[in-house]
């Protein structure tokens, strides 16, 4: 993990950033703590448009006033659950 103290981040600048920075994100650290991460503008441009494709679209609310397309009831639904965490054992 990519990481520079706040301390040499004061005292550098962003140049301390950016000898990082090729080598993936770069975390910000102060009191031992992770406190931020930069990305490059390439990857941060990547995300923001995987998070704009129509799959991700809907904020939470939005889907939760989507219509349901199943049509199981209560006692199925249970019973599949049931089944499913029997599974796991």
């Amino acid at each position: 993990m990519n990481t520079v103290p706040a301390k040499e981040l004061k005292r550098h600048g962003i140049s301390a950033i950016e000898k990082l920075l090729p080598h993936g994100p770069v975390h910000i650290i102060r009191r031992n703590q992770p406190i931020c991460v930069v990305i490059a503008e390439e990857e941060y441009r990547q995300l923001t448009q995987a998070a704009a494709s129509p799959a991700n679209s809907h904020t939470v609310m939005e889907w939760f006033a989507l219509s349901s397309l199943g049509t199981a009831t209560k006692e199925e639904i249970d019973a599949r659950l049931t089944d499913e965490r029997a599974s796991w054992h």
